[in-house]
């Protein structure tokens, strides 16, 4: 409201002024808009602030102040550039207003083109806002110029533009002041009647107009007008008109003017004395106006320093009161923040109790339901395992007279085993994660070495079947020590496993023990394949797997276990660890316990661990490279898996087997065999690596690929046959499909062999209209052959071991590769090829016969006719005669 009232008082003072300026009463004008001035500044309002600098300015300039005048106005214009609004009309039209106070002064300067510049710099805003009467203002300003050039043309063309534009907003005064340009245009060409007519329309105008000061200018210009005419009697009329206004408004520039008009009026009348008169009274009144505007510029100096005086009181006066005040306020905002903090901190801590106990009741029943989730789970696989256990068993006791079905009972029995023990670790580990766990296991006190010992004795024999050396080393024979025996199993059993299984043949595990400062330290070491940074990171999280030469293979509980339960014993696990150096995990578990008084360890309770052992043992495989049946090579790290899948098959197949992916390989391509099941998680070389491998062998590219695997998703499914894979099977698969896949393979491939073979025999090379039937590595496979041979046939013998050292396969390769894919042996191929080459030498040259045999790569004519006419029907000489005899 404070606010609101001074912005009146503003706009007051600027109104008051303006009446002040139409009056001619400068002084009291510029005082009154610098009082709003002041306002407006102790109100920091931009706006008002612009608009008070713009009238000062005018006002000085009105009374030919022109240093103060722009002064002011460049003020303005600084505010206008300053202010953050751009786009504000109020702000634009200010900016425009400094733009032509500041033209006006280099116009009464006489700076023409400075002055020119800046009324167009004004006409372009004044077009931006739209204001007809702005760009009157300026179109007449631009003409002034023109005039004071003497260009009288392009002053009256502007001119007419300021008319036309002060006709559109109605504005009496801007027309008033266009007629009285066009008649001192018409003034100063000499045609005094136009000029009559032009000031008479600006006499008539602001004759009733309040505007006092224009309308002594069209009675002045009337007179002057007049005078030159010689009319004394009419231009005395306006004379006291005008002279009796000025003296009202006490204007002296206006008697100034009218005294220099008298002086010349009675100097063309001849009468040197009254005009001697009014000249001196014209002198006086330009000395009158000169003091008064030095007057007013010591007045103006003096109020600056009474007023500068005055602000500094004030501005001392406001520091302080500011000062104060910032104190009393920064005290009351201070103590507000304090007990607005207190509540808030008062209402955090019991959101934060809240929330813990929601929270923790929260955990309580989502840990309880997952104890339920894993009970009820276990005890749902336990149910059908103890069916299957209960049922394998009872076929077992009957003593069944068949081998393959006690094997398939062992097998039952065995992975039914591997299950529980999954199913128990699974267990355990949530039990041990579990924040209710609080059941205290019973602790033993004994010798931990002997314990240790008999755990890494029940796995020599596991590790030596894997051809692993398990070596347990303690520092000391005997160390008495507080432990829980399940605890130290599973520790252990987890430890050693995970060693084997990462290790390779032929290397060592090696498991140490020191007692030293009251602390076990257990070491399990092995040169396996060792772990990554990442690996090394995560290994001991829940399910993770990482992503080595066996990725995938395992549920990744057994290290999570170990870590939950070696922390339950108050101890330390240690992991070190690099790529192809082997790993070794540091334990360390305190000798005493501290919470509880131990029992004596009683062995004839402890049981000694049971080791599920895998049978790495397949069947014995054919070593008849001779003979001629179909090789089926298995490739799969499970042999339970392979015997059951030789057993579902054609007994009349020789079967191959191997456990990893490279060994596969290698396998294949020393037997070359006629069809691959493969698995495709292995360690080493996975099975979609293998397949890739097969399909980018010379040797191997023919044969098809059925990949069995657990990976059951479309994505693994696309990945295999994208591999090459001709078909893709889930774990567990069924026998019957498992069977018909392999048997269509096999007769799409018998199929593929007999067209071969049929081409070859019913047409030579030189006739070949049929399309061929083998695929495109094929074809070049046998393009090679055929030139090689070719080669050989023209030095005149053929070498079978050259000959496929040429191909860089072996003898036995080649012929089980040419019999894959043509169904001919490689004596076959070549006696076809050389009967082919007998033809067509037959046919298109007169070679004796014996000479063809060498071309052919046959030396004994004789057996060379006998061979032709075993596959021809007829002896070479006759086959040639009747070619001779059909041309």
């Amino acid at each position: 409201m404070k606010d609101g009232n001074r912005l009146g008082e503003i706009v007051a003072y600027n109104e008051l002024g303006k009446c002040y300026r139409e009056e001619s009463r400068f002084s009291e004008a510029i005082e009154t808009h610098k009082k709003g001035l002041m306002l407006s500044v102790n109100l920091c309002d931009t706006l008002q602030i612009i608009q008070a600098l713009n009238n000062i300015g005018t006002n000085y300039r009105r009374i030919g102040f022109l240093d103060e005048a722009s002064s002011y106005h460049y003020k303005a214009l600084s505010y206008c550039e300053a202010y953050s609004h751009k786009n504000d009309k109020k702000l634009l039209k200010s900016r425009v207003i400094s733009l032509n106070g500041i033209g006006n002064v280099f116009l009464t300067l006489n700076n023409y083109e400075v002055a020119d510049s800046v009324f167009r710099m004004a006409l372009d805003g004044e077009q931006i806002l739209g204001s007809s009467l702005g760009q009157a203002i300026n179109y007449a300003n631009i003409g002034a110029i023109f005039e004071s050039k003497g260009q009288i043309d392009s002053a009256k063309h502007y001119y007419q533009f300021s008319m036309k534009f002060n006709q559109k907003a109605h504005s009496e005064l801007g027309i008033s002041l266009c007629h009285t340009h066009f008649g001192r245009l018409y003034e100063k060409n000499g045609e005094l009647d136009k000029a009559i007519d032009e000031y008479r329309k600006a006499y008539n105008i602001m004759q009733f107009n309040s505007d006092t000061w224009h309308w002594i200018e069209s009675c002045l210009s009337l007179a002057r007008v007049y005078i030159q005419k010689g009319d004394f009697r009419t231009a005395g009329v306006y004379f006291d008109q005008a002279q009796k206004k000025a003296v009202e408004i006490h204007s002296l520039e206006h008697l100034a003017e009218i005294y220099h008009l008298e002086y010349l009026w009675y100097l063309k009348k001849g009468d040197s004395r009254k005009a001697l008169d009014c000249l001196v009274k014209s002198r006086e009144y330009h000395d009158s106006v000169h003091n008064e505007k030095k007057m007013m510029h010591v007045q103006n100096t003096h109020i600056l320093y009474e007023r500068k005086s005055k602000q500094n009181e004030i501005s001392t006066w406001q520091e302080n009161y500011k000062s104060e005040k910032m104190y009393s306020k920064r005290v009351t905002v201070a103590s507000i923040l304090v007990m607005v903090l207190a509540c808030i901190l008062l209402f955090s801590m019991w959101l934060i109790i809240r929330f813990r106990s929601q929270k923790n009741q929260m955990l309580k029943q989502m840990e309880q339901m997952r104890i339920n989730f894993f009970t009820n789970i276990t005890h749902e696989f336990r149910t059908p395992l103890t069916i299957i256990q209960s049922a394998a068993y009872d076929v077992l006791c009957r003593k069944p007279e068949d081998e393959n079905i006690k094997r398939d009972i062992k097998d039952i029995l065995h992975h039914k085993d591997r299950l529980l023990n999954l199913i128990n670790q699974i267990l355990d580990i949530a039990k041990m994660t579990s924040p209710t766990h609080t059941a205290q296991p019973d602790i033993v006190r004994g010798d931990v070495v002997e314990f240790i010992y008999m755990i890494c004795d029940s796995y020599v024999t596991y590790a030596a079947n894997k051809g692993i050396r398990l070596v347990y080393k303690p520092q000391q024979e005997r160390v008495e020590m507080d432990f829980v025996p399940d605890y130290m199993m599973k520790i252990m059993q987890n430890l050693i496993s995970n060693a084997l299984k990462f290790s390779q043949s032929g290397s060592d595990v090696l498991v140490t023990t020191k007692a030293k400062d009251s602390s076990l330290y257990i070491y399990v070491s092995d040169s396996g394949i060792g772990m990554t940074s990442q690996q090394k990171a995560n290994v001991f999280i829940p399910f993770y797997q990482g992503t080595n030469d066996v990725a995938n293979i395992g549920t990744g509980i057994g290290l999570s276990l170990v870590k939950q339960v070696v922390e339950a014993m108050h101890g330390k696990i240690e992991l070190h660890s690099a790529v192809g150096h082997g790993t070794t995990f540091v334990v360390s578990l305190p000798l005493k316990s501290k919470e509880k008084i131990p029992m004596a360890l009683d062995k004839s309770k402890i049981a000694r661990p049971e080791i599920l052992v895998e049978e790495n043992i397949f069947p014995p495989e054919d070593d008849d490279d001779d003979k001629d049946t179909i090789r089926i090579l298995i490739i799969e790290d499970t042999p339970a898996v392979s015997h059951y899948m030789m057993r579902q098959l054609s007994p009349d197949y020789s079967f191959y087997f191997a456990l990893t992916g490279d060994e596969g390989l290698e396998k294949a391509r020393n037997i070359v065999p006629d069809l691959i099941i493969t698995d495709i998680m292995m360690p080493g070389m996975d099975g979609l690596e293998l397949c890739r491998q097969v399909r980018e062998s010379e040797l191997l590219n023919h044969i098809p690929v059925i990949m069995v695997t657990a990976k059951a998703s479309s994505e693994d499914r696309l990945k295999g046959l994208e591999a090459g894979a001709d078909a893709y099977l889930e774990k567990p698969f069924r026998a019957d499909e498992l069977k018909v896949r392999v048997e269509k393979l096999l007769e799409q491939r018998q199929l593929l062999r007999q067209k071969y073979s049929q081409v070859i025999e019913t047409e030579d090379n030189t006739s070949d209209n049929t399309e061929p039937v083998l695929s495109e590595r094929d074809k070049i496979f046998v393009a090679k052959l055929t030139d090689s041979l070719h080669c050989m046939m023209e030095k005149g013998k053929i070498d079978y071991d050259a000959l496929a050292y040429n191909l860089c396969i072996s003898r036995a390769q080649l012929n089980r590769k040419l019999k894959a894919i043509t169904g001919f042996t490689t004596t076959e191929y070549i006696l076809q090829i050389r009967i082919a080459l007998a033809k067509h030498l037959l046919d298109t040259t007169d070679l004796p016969i014996w000479e063809v045999a060498e071309k052919c790569g046959m030396d004994n004519a004789t057996y060379f006719g006998i061979i032709f006419k075993k596959k021809v029907g007829m002896t070479p000489l006759h086959y040639k005669k009747r070619n001779k005899n059909t041309l």
